[in-house]
């Protein structure tokens, strides 16, 4: 074993202990077993000393073995009909890939009516939409997409400033749309309405964030236009050589066809009732029987993020459960004012980025602040408002890649430098706070939300 490892993991140990040993702010054995147990995973996330399914194991187990609050409040998420339908879209998605669909439809049309850096930045925010229920798994719509746009912008022999900016506008505008809707994000959207009691449906989502996360495009828009001015200002991208693109095949042509009917039923699902999940379901069988899914394609199915969502939606719900996210959320009750104003909203949102920017994952926050706040100001806020100032707060907010799987995926594979994610998250953290005060809260008092 490497010692420098094994120091590492002894020092990760101390707070946890030290939590057990004190039992700090009136926990009790149990409470204190369970927010050590909290920190400790938190630790081991958040600086890989310990890798994610260890981790997420270890506190999985010391909730269940523990906790008292039973196995249904530790595996909700596995429970819940989000696991299943994630499950189905991993595959769903890998069968979209396979057949070539997103690649061969919008190639072409990037070549047509993409010329400047502006229109490929407004480009990749009209995929995300349109693609939003073609490709319902996130990270599988964010790969696929990131890659026509890779090979449209190498094709164009655009310079490598110019390059980076536009993967890195790319990568940013995935989540800037995912706040849109709630199926538009099937991991993070759902975690945090689920913690409403699953009252949130995708249409009461999609009516009060719809029209702010549009105008939130603009402004995000026009603040990397200003920011990344240097390597956009007077650059063109063209496509002399447009090639010929390759036709379906049949095996292709029948797989569109069930993506469209599959996504025409997902869409009307208000209409005829028929279970999202049980569609799906049935659209892969019929994928795998036409040969664009084959037995291999079941490796696309991410077994480590399930695991960690299993662990990371457990700790709002056990912590609650067991009574500790009374004592521990209690210690902010003196932050916020006494009666609703613009700063009680803003102070929900400091304390949503900075646990974001200490824990990294989106889903871990989102997990831990969204009951949190609940409990704090569900007495004020109603529940559905709670979890949309939470989804703002950190869906696009980063200022290093360690703050967002979609940034940390697009860094590690070299589309834009890391730096780039501390150039725009400084300024964005403004932006949160302006978007929330000028675009969501008036927003939301027009449509009766508040």
């Amino acid at each position: 074993m490497d010692g420098k490892w094994i120091a590492e993991f002894l020092m990760s140990l101390v707070l946890p202990l030290l939590i057990l040993l004190v039992r700090p702010i009136g926990l009790d054995l149990r409470q204190s077993t369970v927010v050590a147990a909290v920190v400790l995973a938190i630790i081991w996330w958040s600086s890989g000393i310990v890798k994610k399914i260890p981790a997420a194991v270890f506190l999985l187990a010391a909730f269940f073995l523990t906790s008292g609050t039973g196995y249904k409040t530790v595996f909700a998420f596995p429970l819940s009909e989000t696991f299943p339908m994630l499950v189905i879209t991993y595959l769903f998605s890998r069968a979209i890939s396979n057949a070539g669909i997103i690649d061969k439809i919008f190639s072409p049309v990037l070549q047509k009516v993409v010329h400047t850096p502006f229109e490929c930045l407004l480009a990749a925010v009209v995929s995300f939409y349109l693609t939003m229920y073609v490709i319902p798994q996130p990270l599988a719509r964010l790969i696929i997409v990131a890659a026509v746009f890779d090979r449209f912008l190498k094709k164009a022999g655009v310079d490598q400033a110019l390059y980076s900016a536009m993967m890195y506008g790319v990568f940013l505008f995935y989540a800037v749309v995912n706040m849109s809707a709630k199926d538009a994000d099937m991991i993070m959207n759902h975690v945090a309405a689920d913690f409403a009691g699953g009252a949130i449906t995708n249409g009461m989502w999609m009516k009060a964030m719809f029209v702010p996360t549009l105008f939130c495009c603009v402004l995000i828009l026009l603040l990397f236009m200003c920011i990344f001015h240097r390597q956009l200002a007077g650059k063109r991208i063209r496509i002399t050589d447009t090639g010929k693109t390759e036709p379906f095949t049949a095996a292709e042509k029948q797989a569109l066809i069930i993506v469209v009917i599959t996504v025409l039923l997902w869409v009307t699902q208000g209409i005829h009732g028929i279970n999202n999940t049980l569609i799906s379901l049935i659209s892969t069988i019929l994928l795998f029987g036409i040969g664009i899914l084959h037995k291999r394609d079941l490796n696309a199915i991410d077994v480590t993020t399930l695991i960690f969502l299993t662990a990371a939606f457990s700790i709002g719900g056990v912590m609650k459960a067991c009574g500790a996210a009374d004592k521990v959320f209690g210690l902010l009750q003196g932050i916020f004012p006494a009666q609703l104003s613009p700063a009680y909203f803003l102070i929900m949102v400091l304390a949503a980025m900075l646990l974001h920017m200490v824990l990294g994952s989106n889903t871990t926050t989102l997990s831990v602040v969204v009951p949190g706040m609940i409990l704090l100001c569900g007495n004020l806020v109603p529940q559905e408002v709670i979890v949309y100032i939470a989804i703002v707060s950190v869906s696009f907010h980063a200022v290093l890649p360690f703050h967002s799987v979609s940034l940390m995926i697009g860094s590690s594979d070299g589309y834009f430098p890391p730096g780039y994610v501390t150039r725009l998250g400084v300024p964005l953290t403004a932006l949160v706070y302006l978007s929330v005060l000028l675009l969501f809260l008036p927003y939301w008092h027009l449509i009766g939300l508040l």
